[in-house]
């Protein structure tokens, strides 16, 4: 996608996008999707609010990608509402106050070997804050879009990390996307812990 081109104009339909058109048969029966929960456990003394605010640290979240090779922030969209929909249980942070979700937009580059298309993927990807974490939209080449809410929560008697993810796009593709999913999302969960747990140690031995 070329960043002068118009934001809306360079995505495909989403099914959570106001005012996408319904997708025709064939591509509805073309399309398939898939959905997958990853959890990791939280070590103390990790406290809920720091861990929270780091999945809201968008720089090290995105670097958090094995694959990334570089990223950009994409102008803001000047009217949200009209533009996206998120999940009805997401209320983004700064909606109970009239300013309307923040939607945090990002043109990502990644290289990742494949026999299909172009080892360099330049995705943009949507993140919106809200109470518990991040949710995330990743528009990529080929109609794969993925939606995945990051949220840190009370487990058995300590925090866990929750990835919930939700793939569509051609069936054809789905093999590759969830292979990858499922062979990346230990990784980028053990870093997002890793640096949780130093946090927490450095801010015990503050003064």
């Amino acid at each position: 996608m070329s960043c002068k081109q118009p934001y809306l104009a360079s995505f495909p339909a989403s099914p959570h996008q106001l005012g996408a058109p319904q997708p025709r048969p064939l591509i509805r029966f073309l399309t398939g999707t898939h959905d997958l929960t990853n959890t990791t456990p939280i070590p103390g003394p990790v406290k809920k609010a720091a861990a929270v605010a780091l999945l809201q640290d968008h720089d090290f979240f995105l670097h958090c990608d094995p694959h990334l090779t570089g990223y950009k922030a994409l102008p803001p969209p000047t009217e949200p509402y009209k533009s996206f929909k998120v999940p009805a249980d997401i209320v983004p942070l700064g909606a109970a106050s009239g300013d309307g979700h923040k939607v945090k937009l990002y043109e990502v580059t990644d290289h990742v070997p494949n026999p299909v298309w172009d080892s360099n993927v330049l995705s943009t990807e949507e993140f919106v804050d809200f109470a518990d974490g991040v949710w995330v939209r990743i528009r990529s080449p080929m109609g794969v879009v993925m939606e995945t809410t990051w949220i840190v929560r009370e487990g058995e008697g300590q925090l866990e990390l929750v990835e919930d993810v939700h793939i569509s796009c051609n069936r054809m593709l789905m093999g590759i996307v969830k292979g990858s999913v499922e062979g990346n999302w230990r990784k980028i969960h053990e870093k997002i812990v890793a640096r949780m747990v130093e946090d927490a140690k450095k801010g015990e031995g503050a003064p």
